[in-house]
């Protein structure tokens, strides 16, 4: 479907327009992650009226709710193993970098070539792919079911290596990836503590 323009006014999702499917997903997003990046990329969709698959996203985000569950247990081990002082930043850190999924997600539907919906859902799921596999953030992360499934999907294999052999087509999203995955770097150069606690040397 043709990309609406964005406005700047708040938006905030009428749920008395989704099906069963997209109240369940927005409930669980909304009731445990308003003020993380998983409920704007949420509201992004629906605001530009994209209309993947209630299978996307019921699938997708599930996945990305793992992340942020994820996310709250590295923040909950970290400060119960060296509770932290408040100039210490590599709670709110943790938060940034969970979050750069999610803006390379909202990237792609921003700068998405021609795409139908449908191949469009497996250009998101390849591009998740590759970012959870090459971001040390996630080297605890433990895939849920749902994602190994896609990861074995032979159709979506297709898009990870148009993608990481920086195919003219999706060169784009390479970049988009490894900006976050350098910004990334910057965070965990300026927070030793963190990067060691990842890497289980703390």
């Amino acid at each position: 479907m043709k990309q609406k323009t964005i406005k700047s006014e708040v938006f905030e999702i009428n749920t008395s327009l989704l099906n069963k499917a997209q109240k369940t997903i927005y409930t669980k997003v909304s009731n445990n992650y308003r003020f993380w990046e998983t409920y704007e990329l949420l509201k992004f969709i629906y605001k530009n009226e994209i209309n993947f698959s209630d299978i996307f996203m019921r699938d997708f985000f599930n996945i990305l709710i793992k992340t942020n569950e994820y996310t709250s247990k590295i923040m909950s081990v970290y400060y119960y193993t060296f509770f932290p002082k408040d100039d210490d930043m590599s709670q709110i850190q943790a938060i940034t970098l969970n979050s750069a999924a999610c803006k390379i997600l909202k990237a792609i539907m921003l700068n998405k070539p021609v795409l139908s919906t449908y191949e469009l859902e497996k250009l998101m799921f390849a591009s998740l792919i590759i970012f959870l596999d090459e971001s040390f953030y996630y080297c605890r992360f433990k895939y849920p079911s749902k994602l190994n499934k896609y990861i074995e999907d032979e159709s979506i294999n297709e898009y990870v290596n148009a993608i990481n052999s920086k195919n003219d087509s999706f060169e784009f999203l390479w970049n988009l990836i490894e900006t976050e995955l350098k910004n990334e770097a910057e965070i965990f150069k300026d927070n030793p503590k963190l990067y060691k606690f990842l890497s289980g040397e703390s």
